[in-house]
């Protein structure tokens, strides 16, 4: 049994009596958990900071309507998941992200679910904090030797390092370079979408056959007046008249795939050289610098 990110997610009955963290996380909680990192959030943000926060990224991001209640729920799940912790009482609460919770963000970035030319939502909010992500880590990995680092970064990324999910490692140089890399996350989607594609083209081809079939019934007065007794005939009208709407959606899937395809590609030829990926070692010397 091989425990890919898909397996972990898609299997929370073995999954979350143990590790109640780890699980599909939705635009909303995946924005709150990155905002409320250590090394971005300090020792944390009140609920009303992180709504302010997540409203600025609504305006560039698909993350639905934001309001406060609904941000109040998603901070609510995320505590009791164990990704992001509670500190202090009443308004001045603050919350920080939780090592499980960083666990969670880079399984999840490294996950793609249904179909993009539906709802391109996950997609694009995965692409974009990848790339945000990208640019924090790089910033801390550029700034002087002389600024400190945040006294909450220390061992957080050590513990998440640790974490395991039976047995298996979440959080390791591979699995954050995988989930951290957009070019690779662009492959990833485009690789989806060709399977999808090939599928779609299957099913058209079996639909114009289909449609072939009936295409050459003559239903001239002459044959309609023969047949307008016949058992079935009013039957085979409706399957000829049905026959005709799976393949016109066969053929606008096919091309829905075609146009995100190039879109895929075009999106790839601008990030390639843009963003650099950060990887854990960039981080690792980031903190042990300002330990020495």
């Amino acid at each position: 049994m091989e425990l890919t990110p898909d397996f972990l997610l898609q299997n929370p009955e073995l999954v979350t009596p143990l590790s109640p963290w780890c699980v599909a996380l939705d635009n909303l909680e995946l924005a709150i958990v990155l905002l409320s990192q250590p090394w971005i959030a300090g020792d944390g943000l009140r609920r009303a900071d992180l709504e302010r926060q997540v409203v600025r990224l609504a305006g560039e991001l698909p993350l639905g309507p934001v309001y406060f209640q609904r941000v109040k729920r998603a901070v609510a799940r995320l505590e009791e998941i164990g990704a992001v912790r509670g500190l202090g009482e009443g308004r001045s609460q603050r919350f920080a992200a939780t090592p499980q919770g960083f666990a969670a963000f880079i399984l999840n970035l490294r996950v793609l679910r249904g179909d993009p030319t539906l709802d391109g939502a996950e997609f694009e909010l995965k692409r974009a904090l990848v790339a945000m992500c990208n640019l924090i880590l790089e910033r801390l990995a550029e700034l002087p030797e002389e600024v400190p680092a945040p006294p909450e970064v220390e061992g957080f990324f050590a513990e998440a390092e640790r974490i395991s999910v039976l047995s298996h490692r979440v959080v390791t140089d591979d699995s954050v370079r995988d989930a951290l890399d957009v070019l690779r996350l662009i492959a990833k989607q485009r690789e989806r979408m060709d399977k999808m594609l090939q599928v779609a083209r299957h099913k058209l081809a079996l639909a114009e056959a289909e449609a072939g079939a009936l295409r050459g019934l003559d239903f001239s007065h002459e044959i309609a007046a023969l047949l307008a007794d016949a058992p079935g005939t009013l039957a085979m009208v409706r399957e000829m008249a049905s026959g005709v709407l799976p393949r016109l959606s066969q053929r606008a899937t096919v091309l829905r795939y075609e146009h995100y395809l190039r879109y895929l590609d075009d999106l790839a030829r601008v990030h390639a050289g843009e963003l650099k990926t950060v990887a854990l070692d960039s981080v690792r010397a980031f903190l042990a610098r300002r330990r020495a």
